[in-house]
């Protein structure tokens, strides 16, 4: 089959047949679609991406849904596998490192293939019971152009807030009370050191967004976090 449409919104509950002439396979992530051509239901309900050629310099969407994570057995269950809990949080904390917007909780707009790093992770805490796709796109029209950069800013101010929080409790802590705040401080900045790379990196993409202040903003607040651990 040859390149298509990425839909992604909110379909579950929703009958796929509307939107694709079929019905979603258990194969199938929940809430994207792979359409042939864009109905008018999928545009209008929906955020629909092109697909790309892997020579084109677009954006890649990252999905992905958890069904169990895996346990140590212990005396009081005998089942190996849980449902996800904090598993979900932890790929959105990866994620935004690499400055990726959240679409959906599962879902992340990305300026690199970024797959191997959610699908090392997966492959430990939930071998066998997970599905990852990641597809290379571009915004269809304006309406996802705008879901991108909102998904994009959304990382963006989350990062960066975080650090300007940090930053006022390091300066108001006793030095026998900065442990702990220390070391989320110390994640901290390796996240933001992170997300600045991605953003020098594709400083040209993220201007075509109209987004170009990403990346000052992200060595600001660096830079903000780095001063209160040295103070």
């Amino acid at each position: 089959m040859g390149l298509g449409f990425i839909a992604v919104g909110w379909t579950r509950g929703l009958s796929s047949r509307r939107f694709t002439g079929r019905y979603k396979s258990l194969e199938e992530l929940r809430d994207v679609l792979k359409l042939d051509r864009l109905t008018s239901s999928a545009s209008r309900r929906l955020y629909s991406f092109k697909e790309c050629e892997a020579s084109e310099g677009c954006l890649w969407l990252l999905s992905f849904d958890i069904k169990f994570v895996k346990i140590k057995r212990s005396g009081r269950s005998s089942k190996p596998y849980r449902k996800p809990s904090h598993e979900y949080t932890f790929v959105k904390e990866m994620m935004y490192s690499r400055l990726c917007g959240p679409v959906d909780m599962s879902t992340y707009a990305c300026f690199d293939d970024e797959s191997f790093r959610v699908r090392g992770y997966l492959d430990l805490v939930a071998p066998g019971y997970y599905k990852l796709e990641v597809y290379h796109v571009r915004p269809h029209d304006d309406k996802a152009r705008d879901l991108v950069r909102r998904a994009l800013v959304e990382a963006v101010e989350e990062l960066a807030g975080r650090a300007q929080q940090l930053a006022l409790r390091l300066r108001s802590l006793r030095p026998n009370n900065r442990a702990r705040a220390v070391a989320g401080a110390l994640k901290l900045v390796e996240m933001l050191r992170s997300a600045v790379e991605v953003a020098r990196t594709h400083r040209g993409k993220i201007e075509e967004l109209g987004l170009a202040g990403i990346e000052s903003k992200l060595t600001g607040a660096l830079e903000l976090l780095e001063g209160a651990l040295s103070s």
